[in-house]
């Protein structure tokens, strides 16, 4: 990717920040567009992160080499097809949604812009600009799905290399390149179906009436990681859009409800299946841990 190319970053909060500001960090010869409907949110990006800051309407969305597209998943969507068709013909569009199926497919009905649809495996619970890190993507994978779009095989190679060397940029250590069907039936399990247990975990908790106070005060660093993902509403967003959330979210009920019954019939074989589990996720190979928390880094005015 060439030091003198021109992108924009539409939505500037942790995922879209913290790519300017690793983008900053590693290019700064980049000419980097921040897009965001908050003037605030501008206003901090532009002191160390971006070379300029603009609304929607005024971004001079025609001049640029490539657009990221990182806003939350819906509003996500139907962007799509507005972006493209201010872009210039033949450029580079793609996003960080965490569902892929529908984006792509969105990405495939213009014939304007190539189309790459990308979702790095990197986040947190915070929100913001304030919140974002120029590490958050160190060492991570992201997906990478086929390009589509603009029928131009050469265009399709180049824009999917371009991408690729954005997020090796911004400290990516794996690319995948990941049809979305499949993506999206793999991140159902490492992303969506965590996301929905840990949420429910905080409803249980805020719905258990007279325990409610003591359980708070009782909770620790287990309660703690299990419902961080609960503060991620990206995610959230994301598995609303992701065709293989229902029948995963009603099979971890069923299993739940199982464990359960197993827990007043046959306590001793419920707790050899924990045990079993538990040894199975100890083997697990895990992804590296990026950054978790945010990084204040904003220079005093």
């Amino acid at each position: 990717m060439a030091d003198a190319e021109r992108i924009a970053i539409i939505g500037l909060g942790l995922i879209g920040g913290s790519l300017a500001l690793a983008l900053r960090r590693a290019r700064p010869m980049l000419h980097i567009s921040g897009v965001d409907l908050d003037p605030r949110a501008r206003e901090q990006a532009l002191k160390i992160a971006i070379d300029e800051g603009y609304s929607l309407e005024d971004a001079p969305l025609d001049d640029c080499d490539l657009v990221v597209l990182a806003t939350p998943a819906r509003e996500l969507l139907a962007l799509l097809p507005q972006v493209a068709a201010r872009m210039r013909s033949g450029a580079v569009l793609t996003d960080v949604c965490g569902a892929k199926e529908l984006v792509c497919a969105e990405g495939a009905r213009q014939q304007r812009v190539v189309f790459v649809g990308g979702h790095p495996m990197a986040g947190n619970e915070y929100r913001g600009f304030s919140a974002a890190s120029p590490v958050l993507f160190s060492r991570a994978t992201v997906a990478l799905c086929p390009p589509a779009g603009r029928e131009d095989a050469a265009a399709r190679k180049a824009a999917t290399e371009r991408v690729r060397a954005l997020w090796l940029s911004a400290g990516a250590e794996k690319i995948l390149e990941i049809a979305p069907d499949d993506h999206d039936r793999a991140v159902t399990f490492a992303s969506h179906l965590p996301y929905l247990a840990a949420a429910s975990v905080v409803d249980a908790l805020t719905g258990c009436g007279a325990a409610s106070e003591l359980a708070r005060e009782l909770a620790a660093g287990g309660f703690r990681d299990t419902t961080r993902l609960a503060g991620d509403g990206t995610v959230g967003g994301a598995a609303a859009l992701n065709r293989f959330v229902p029948a995963a979210a009603r099979a971890l009920a069923e299993q739940l409800r199982g464990l359960a019954d197993a827990f007043e019939n046959d306590p001793a074989a419920a707790l050899a299946r924990l045990a079993a589990l538990a040894d199975e996720r100890r083997r697990m190979p895990m992804p590296a841990i990026t950054a978790t928390g945010p990084a204040p880094r904003l220079p005093s005015a």
